[in-house]
């Protein structure tokens, strides 16, 4: 447990610095260009998550989950990787010239170009990082997506700044994954893995047939908002869509993006030995819900300073969409932990089941909402679309697990509470200011103050498991650095 939780914490800690890099470029960006700008790239980049889902037919969870690895395995998942990449590459430029003409945005062709090269470069950088994961070397993981990130970071906002509108994103992107992709190699010189070969694909392909095809549905589903806004209302509209998840998912990035990373490797390690998933399942969901429903409950309560600070008075029609969205993700608790549990236990072939119920109903719904609602529709869209999907899905884990719901009530209900704790508090002091959830820079300190104080309570007072994990990380930590010494 202890290599877990020292891989857990250094996650954690490389998703808080490129969280940080993140929040930087998104509020220096803002600030530089315009809605409309950024909304172009917004759409660039939602057709090209469509098109890379292709490429999960080769995923690299096939490598992290594997029992067993050899180096055909390898060559072969690389060998098939830039094969699908190629294929990518080329319809999108081929492409181009037609989806620049349906969004009426010529520049679009070029974006296209460049982010074709991208492709081959990320797609290196993924095998590379999916067998760093398989050996749980976490700290190099992180120091590759750190410089990778840093870069891409300075990269935008240097372009931008430049005057390369929104095609400073792929420019960027270009050169970020470059620098990860080469510190990757430095850090494992596996050269021998960009050896051709099919030797071994065909069990990759079996894996992959499922997982590439959840891609495609989950991908689609998540670019549906973006493209529908970007033809039907407007690129700015699809901007302030993307801006609105962007924050919304924060909390997301912040607890359970960092703890994904470890989950799946260490899911699988424990499968691999036979054991039982249930418990570590349940004493995730605790410890996940203890620190992303607190987060989210007060990001509404908060989401008018939050959307101030980060992306400045220009984009204050984010604010109210990012409450209801907030509100919304408190259901996708589960979302990106039932993945790693269901692939660590086989059941690829489930999770395609699942998404081929949930994502088709939510697409319909959305688009329909968006349709002929528009952006607000959209964002109360959601309180439906994202509810039935985390009922679907926890049925599904249930299932293989042998959970009872009252079971999985138990391993949440003091997480509820101290989500509660942590916004009663803010709550009533803009009760008692009166100012509404406008609030000033010095209230929304305050409110913050008084949301970690009600969320120490809480945690206190319902005897929360998270605070014996804190209790036992650090120590454990400090009797390891000693014992190496």
């Amino acid at each position: 447990m202890l290599s877990v939780r020292r891989a857990l914490l250094m996650s954690v800690g490389e998703r808080y610095v490129l969280l940080a890099t993140n929040f930087v470029t998104a509020a220096l960006i803002s600030r530089i260009l315009t809605p409309q700008e950024i909304g172009v790239s917004v759409i660039g980049m939602a057709i090209l998550a469509v098109a890379l889902s292709v490429r999960e037919f080769s995923s690299s969870s096939f490598l992290i989950q594997s029992k067993e690895l050899s180096r055909e395995d390898i060559r072969s998942a690389f060998t098939v990787t830039f094969i699908l990449t190629g294929i990518i590459a080329a319809a999108i430029v081929g492409a181009s010239p037609f989806l620049a003409s349906f969004y009426n945005e010529p520049n679009l062709v070029a974006y296209f170009r460049v982010i074709s090269v991208c492709l081959f470069v990320d797609a290196s950088l993924s095998l590379i990082t999916a067998l760093l994961r398989r050996e749980m070397s976490f700290g190099k993981i992180a120091a590759i997506d750190i410089a990778g990130a840093v870069t891409n970071c300075a990269a935008t906002i240097g372009l931008a700044w430049a005057g390369f509108s929104f095609m400073s994103f792929s420019w960027a992107w270009l050169i970020g994954s470059g620098v990860g992709a080469g510190l990757g190699l430095a850090l494992c010189p596996h050269f021998w893995i960009f050896k051709p070969s099919l030797a071994n694909w065909r069990g990759m392909i079996s894996f992959g047939g499922y997982n590439g095809a959840i891609a495609i549905l989950f991908r689609t589903f998540d670019a549906l908002p973006l493209l529908l806004l970007g033809r039907f209302v407007s690129p700015n509209a699809a901007a302030l869509f993307s801006r609105t998840l962007w924050i919304g998912q924060i909390p997301d990035k912040l607890v359970i993006s960092g703890a994904i990373a470890v989950v799946l490797p260490a899911f699988s390690a424990e499968a691999r030995q036979g054991k039982d998933l249930k418990r570590p399942y349940l004493s995730a969901l605790s410890l996940i819900t203890a620190l992303h429903w607190p987060a989210l409950l007060v990001l509404s309560v908060l989401a008018y300073p939050t959307v101030d600070v980060v992306l400045g008075h220009q984009w204050t029609e984010v604010a109210p969409l990012v409450q209801i969205v907030a509100i919304a993700l408190l259901f996708s608790f589960s979302f990106e932990l039932n993945y790693p549990v269901m692939v660590a236990m086989g059941a690829i072939r489930d999770l395609f089941i699942r998404a081929l119920i949930v994502f088709p109903v939510s697409g319909v719904l959305l688009g329909g909402a968006i349709v002929f609602g528009g952006l607000h529709a959209a964002a109360w869209c959601m309180l439906v679309t994202i509810p039935f999907q985390a009922y679907l899905a926890l049925g599904f884990v249930r299932r293989r697990l042998g959970l009872s719901w009252r079971a999985i009530a138990a391993a949440l209900w003091k997480s509820a509470v101290v989500a509660l704790a942590s916004a009663v508090l803010p709550l009533a002091a803009m009760g008692i200011s009166g100012s509404g959830f406008h609030l000033s820079p010095m209230e929304a300190i305050m409110a913050a103050g008084f949301a970690l104080g009600g969320w120490a309570a809480g945690l206190i007072v319902t005897r929360h498991p998270i605070v014996d994990e804190i209790i036992k990380i650090f120590p454990a930590l400090r009797r390891d650095r000693v014992s190496a010494g």
